[in-house]
């Protein structure tokens, strides 16, 4: 019996992990791991901004469709019922008594009819309404790339203040570990009558400082961490890529150049001023005619008693010339011709601005860079310093405040370097966004 339990029992936990291999994994998982690619990659797929603005794009090719659909006939039925006090005759007792009374229309009368009206001429309306559709879609989509492109920006500055704070946290737990090897090796001295307890209690108060910098800096990850987790939606995430501090591979004026080729806010006001002109020429088209063919059937007309002279359909050509209009036709077509040239010194302005912009972004980032290297000298001499002071406390050559002013003057050089990195990475991020090179974002970090 015994044995046949164990049988039962095995083959249940067998089934058991055979079952839950065959459960996908939840969306929400726990520990995720996620390279800075991996993270951007998932913010496109689920950040409401940008699924907002993809909607936007939808919404902006269904009224292009529409447009086009502008040049289809207008046809429809229309159906009306009356019911008169009584019904309409004619009386020719004043003609002759001996002629009756002829009943005209029925008292009950039911009309139905179907109609069609297809523009024939209306100045170039319709064309330019399709244009305006069509820039006001491609619009929409450079909306939708400015906002991937922002979306970019924030997400590194989130992600990577992630990796910042966890390096300053490092940072200041390792200086916590030598503040306290310092402050057992004080107490080792003085119980050895080498130093006095003044030199201890300066030790100790170092020790709790750093202490104390190393739970801020911890608070200060978790609240990174959480700024993170909020931006991608996810629980417990871990960023994984580090800061490669690197000099871009392309020059200045490329980027320069391609910001100014490529930046979707450019690209919105050529879409913007095509508009503009194409809003100005529906104006125009306003003072010539519209033109039209019109016809109507009549399905049911039997409410005349004598409708078997009437006609039960009609076909023919409306023509519609506004001579005067409230508004005034002129004034409009000067006001659009204004648009379109406030909207052609806007841009002008923004051209010169994204150069500037991109200019200054890409000497930041040089300057950034170099500024990280050059702490490697810093670095080295404050770690050499700091052995010398800890090997002179422990001899008896220097004081208590001399290690802790070398093991300060390293926190804080290694603290400013990595605080460059980070700047760094936000400056190439926004480089990279500007003139939409995100993929050599990829390769500099890799």
């Amino acid at each position: 019996m015994k044995n046949i339990w164990k049988v039962a029992r095995n083959c249940f936990v067998k089934i058991f992990y055979i079952f839950l291999l065959a459960i996908p994994p939840l969306v929400h998982a726990e520990n995720q791991n996620l390279s800075f690619k991996q993270a951007w990659e998932y913010v496109l797929k689920n950040h409401n901004g940008i699924k907002a603005e993809e909607l936007g794009v939808e919404k902006s090719q269904k009224l292009s469709l529409a447009s086009k659909l502008t040049f289809l006939p207008n046809i429809d039925i229309t159906a009306t019922y009356i019911h008169l006090s009584e019904p309409v005759h004619l009386n020719l007792a004043p003609i002759s008594n001996a002629l009756p009374q002829i009943n005209l229309i029925n008292q009950d009368i039911v009309i139905g009819s179907l109609n069609i009206i297809y523009p024939l001429y209306t100045g170039g309306k319709r064309w330019h309404g399709v244009n305006i559709a069509k820039l006001q879609e491609k619009d929409a989509k450079e909306a939708l790339r400015l906002k991937k492109l922002a979306t970019f920006e924030e997400l590194a500055k989130i992600y990577y203040g992630v990796w910042l704070q966890q390096e300053i946290y490092s940072t200041l737990q390792e200086m916590q570990k030598s503040a306290q090897i310092h402050y057992n090796n004080a107490l080792k001295l003085q119980k050895a009558g080498q130093i006095a307890k003044i030199e201890v209690l300066g030790a100790q108060v170092a020790l709790d400082k750093s202490k104390n910098k190393s739970k801020e800096a911890k608070n200060k990850l978790e609240i990174s961490q959480i700024a993170l987790n909020t931006a991608l939606d996810l629980k417990n995430t871990h960023p994984t890529s580090n800061v490669e501090v690197k000099k871009p591979k392309k020059y200045e004026d490329f980027f320069v150049q391609k910001t100014l080729d490529s930046y979707p806010i450019l690209k919105s006001l050529d879409q913007k001023i095509s508009i503009a002109s194409e809003a100005r020429k529906i104006e125009v088209a306003k003072l010539f005619p519209d033109v039209a063919l019109i016809g109507s059937y009549f399905m049911d007309n039997n409410f005349l008693l004598h409708n078997q002279s009437l006609p039960s359909w009609y076909v023919g050509i409306t023509a519609r010339l506004p001579l005067v209009s409230a508004g005034g036709k002129i004034p409009q077509i000067q006001a659009a011709k204004i648009v379109e040239m406030q909207l052609d010194k806007t841009k002008a302005q923004a051209i010169k601005d994204m150069e500037v912009l991109a200019r200054s972004t890409y000497k930041e980032v040089i300057f950034a860079q170099e500024e990280y290297w050059s702490l490697e000298s810093s670095i080295k001499l404050a770690q050499e310093n700091l052995k010398l002071q800890e090997v002179a406390f422990n001899q008896g050559l220097a004081t208590s405040i001399q290690v802790i002013d070398a093991r300060n003057m390293l926190s804080s050089t290694l603290i400013e370097q990595k605080t460059i990195a980070y700047k760094y990475v936000i400056l190439l991020s926004k480089l990279m966004a500007l003139s939409d090179n995100i993929a050599m974002f990829y390769e500099l970090q890799q």
